[in-house]
């Protein structure tokens, strides 16, 4: 079984990931941090952790930082970048920290499987480079629709509508306007098959992307 850690400092996007992750086909045992410390400390606990993803945005941290110094502790350890800033530039820099790929947040959680499944088999993934890095190695999304069509971003509304929160209060939550919100959940019940907030709660729990209600 994989042994995965993902370090964000964003805790609504950290479980989603994690309840992603941990479910099928991937089922990773995987951990979380908050902080670039907090996971220094848990690779140092634990150096059998094959994974390391890490989001670019680190509150007051910078996650090319912290893999350059995940990398310089714990070099045997594969690393990649998640960012919802999505640019060759970007994936550039993770490549000259020495990740072994970027994960755009826009992919779907098959995709996003897919391309950690890849790096664990000592693979790397450049989705957003051709020429700088290498050939683009865009997997497709694995296993049939639903769950795998969400994307990550869809996947961290998921976890906040959880709460029973209205469109505006996730919107305040995430950072992001209610339009988007609206939006994100129309890309939501459309990959479950669902038409209200409800059955796209029950179909999230049955698939393992949410934890049981009550």
């Amino acid at each position: 079984m994989a042994k995965i850690l993902i370090v964000d400092d964003h805790p609504l996007y950290r479980e989603g990931v994690m309840s992603a992750l941990r479910a099928q086909p991937l089922r990773a045992l995987v951990l979380g941090a908050s902080s670039t410390g907090e996971a220094l400390k848990i690779l140092d606990d634990d150096p059998t952790v094959d994974l390391v993803l890490v989001d670019l945005r680190l509150g007051q941290e910078d996650g090319l930082e912290a893999l350059k110094r995940i990398g310089a502790q714990h070099p045997p350890i594969a690393r990649m970048l998640i960012s919802a800033h999505e640019s060759d530039e970007i994936a550039q820099a993770a490549s000259r920290a020495a990740a072994q790929g970027f994960l755009p947040k826009s992919h779907s959680i098959g995709q996003m499987l897919a391309a950690i499944q890849r790096v664990l088999e000592g693979g790397v993934y450049w989705p957003a480079l051709r020429s700088a890095v290498g050939p683009s190695s865009r997997p497709s999304p694995p296993g049939a629709p639903g769950l795998n069509g969400l994307t990550i971003r869809q996947l961290e509304v998921l976890h906040v509508l959880a709460e029973g929160k209205s469109n505006a209060e996730i919107a305040e939550d995430l950072g992001i306007s209610a339009r988007t919100v609206k939006a994100h959940l129309k890309g939501i019940f459309d990959a479950l098959g669902v038409d209200t907030r409800a059955r796209a709660l029950i179909r999230a729990r049955e698939g393992g992307l949410l934890p049981p209600s009550g």
